[in-house]
């Protein structure tokens, strides 16, 4: 969901959650942010299940339903998908913790839910 503060704050909701095994979690971090228009964020996403090499970052928009891929961290690649790039970047490494930038932040395309999710990718 996303709301605005005064006509001056944009809000981000990431979603973060633990994977049902022990050794096998996730982390996604801050789980909320509240952020000025124009201003840049960083959120991580964090995995430790051996074998993942991926991960990837989605946007639910306020108001939408549906899910839009981002981009992702194949190992140390990273891919954005073209309605993002410019504003969006994805750095870090697919086996262990990614990162997403949000520069510009513009009202209201990104106020919304971000998901980070890991994955082993299969072409």
């Amino acid at each position: 969901y996303a709301c605005w503060k005064h006509n001056l704050t944009l809000f981000l909701h990431l979603f973060t959650g633990v994977y049902l095994s022990k050794e096998k979690q996730v982390f996604q971090s801050p789980a909320d942010l509240l952020s000025k228009p124009n201003s840049e964020v960083e959120l991580s996403f964090t995995h430790k299940i051996p074998s993942y090499d991926t991960i990837l970052w989605y946007q639910r928009s306020a108001g939408d339903t549906s899910l839009k891929l981002i981009g992702y961290m194949y190992f140390t690649n990273p891919s954005v998908e073209t309605p993002f790039q410019g504003r969006f970047n994805v750095t870090g490494d697919g086996e262990k913790t990614a990162f997403l930038h949000i520069q510009n932040l513009r009202h209201p395309e990104d106020s919304g839910e971000y998901f980070g999710a890991a994955r082993i990718y299969a072409q």
